[in-house]
């Protein structure tokens, strides 16, 4: 809709610019040229001075409609190209480091897992600032990823399960003392 309606403005704010120039301060002065012009010109063989107003008239309609055509096509073209660019951005994302888990603390404060490389590491983070608060070796991330598998796995059964599931609760069985 904003698009719609930026459009509209230019096109009037175009149709109306040879006006503006011709009302400019620094413009020259109009002067009426009287030079003559040839007969075939000025007594035409069968046709009426109205005609021409209308062709011309239907020829500025038709120039705007090619204008706003063209004017869409490059607006959309924009909008098709940033669309792409981005999505080629996002595929592109780096699968060194990526989010595990996140658990919303209270507001603006969580806690995250992150993978980088073969290591988790626990980061705590609030408005202020981020802070690892602790970080899995290679050998404790693969004994975690193999107890969250399970976890994961007893979660897909049916039936009443032995206890609480989950990245973050396997985090605490792991780190509370």
């Amino acid at each position: 809709m904003r698009t719609a309606v930026a459009l509209v403005t230019i096109l009037v704010l175009l149709q109306a610019a040879p006006a503006w120039a011709a009302s400019a301060k620094h413009a020259p002065a109009f002067h009426h040229d009287t030079t003559p012009l040839p007969s075939g010109v000025t007594h035409s063989s069968g046709g009426s001075s109205g005609a021409t107003g209308v062709s011309s008239t239907s020829g500025t309609v038709a120039r705007t409609i090619v204008g706003l055509a063209i004017v869409l096509a490059v607006v959309y073209g924009l909008y098709w190209l940033l669309k792409s660019t981005a999505k080629s951005r996002a595929s592109q994302s780096d699968e060194r480091i990526a989010v595990v888990a996140t658990t919303t603390l209270a507001p603006n404060r969580a806690l995250h897992l992150v993978r980088s490389g073969d290591e988790l590491i626990l980061i705590g983070a609030t408005e202020q600032s981020v802070t690892p608060i602790r970080v899995y070796s290679a050998e404790e991330a693969r004994a975690m990823d193999i107890q969250l598998a399970a976890a994961a796995q007893l979660a897909q059964t049916p039936g009443p399960q032995a206890g609480p599931t989950g990245v973050i609760e396997a985090l605490r069985r792991r780190t509370a003392r």
